[in-house]
């Protein structure tokens, strides 16, 4: 469905829209009977917030997944935006230097929120950032991801971690309580059995196997995998092997 003069989405529910920002980047509407949640402001070229508010009825909270610039460009738009503590240095970094124009506050970790009629819990998801957070509808069993859990898994720039720290997150997220989830780039809602993919591509990871390439400036290396499960690309910078 699309609003011509804003953004076109996808209801993923009837009350979780994918919102279609510029350059396959996607923002999430999370619309309670109480409290909405928007989960990242993509590039921000346009007015993410009047979409937003022309869309719901009630209070809402703006809550960034990680700290990259396609996920916190719109934070300008709106007065107050949440994240978790361990991503501040990270929002900064990719905003640069100078006075914010909305206010950045604290949002910990497995903290719950009432929308009214559904539950969310903040999970934690670091390895494509070290403060990278889900949020998890707890009565949909849809974790709304961010970058972190990607088809295609980057881990370099500013703030990423290791791949063993990305692998320990990977195992400790396919025990939570969630049957899919949605990724920051793409409109389509994908089974948690692909979360397994990027385990097992981490776990036969050969650097000397890997394509070596050049991504937005770094050079990198690529290990793809593909089973039963799912397709898992990761891209990394050697350092983040240990």
């Amino acid at each position: 469905m699309e609003n011509k003069e804003l953004y076109s989405y996808t209801k993923i529910r009837e009350d979780i829209w994918q919102i279609a920002e510029d350059n396959g980047v996607y923002c999430t509407l999370i619309k309670g009977k109480d409290l909405a949640i928007l989960v990242d402001t993509g590039f921000g070229h346009r007015n993410l917030r009047t979409f937003v508010e022309k869309e719901i009825e009630t209070p809402y909270m703006v809550i960034n997944s990680h700290g990259h610039p396609d996920h916190i460009g719109g934070n300008h738009w709106f007065d107050d935006v949440y994240a978790v503590k361990e991503e501040w240095d990270v929002i900064s970094h990719f905003e640069g230097q100078g006075e914010k124009a909305y206010e950045l506050k604290e949002i910990e970790s497995g903290r719950e929120i009432s929308l009214g009629n559904t539950h969310v819990q903040i999970v934690s998801l670091p390895g494509h950032t070290k403060g990278s957070i889900g949020v998890l509808v707890k009565e949909e069993k849809l974790l709304i991801a961010g970058d972190a859990l990607n088809q295609g898994l980057w881990l370099f720039n500013y703030g990423s971690l290791s791949m063993q720290e990305l692998l320990e997150t990977l195992q400790k997220v396919v025990q939570m309580d969630f049957d899919t989830y949605l990724c920051g780039h793409s409109n389509q809602e994908y089974s948690k059995k692909g979360i397994f993919a990027h385990i097992r591509n981490i776990e036969q990871l050969n650097p000397d196997e890997c394509t070596r390439c050049n991504t937005i400036g770094f050079d990198t290396y690529c290990s793809s995998y593909k089973d039963d499960s799912g397709i898992s690309d990761i891209t990394f910078t050697i350092d983040k092997i240990n």
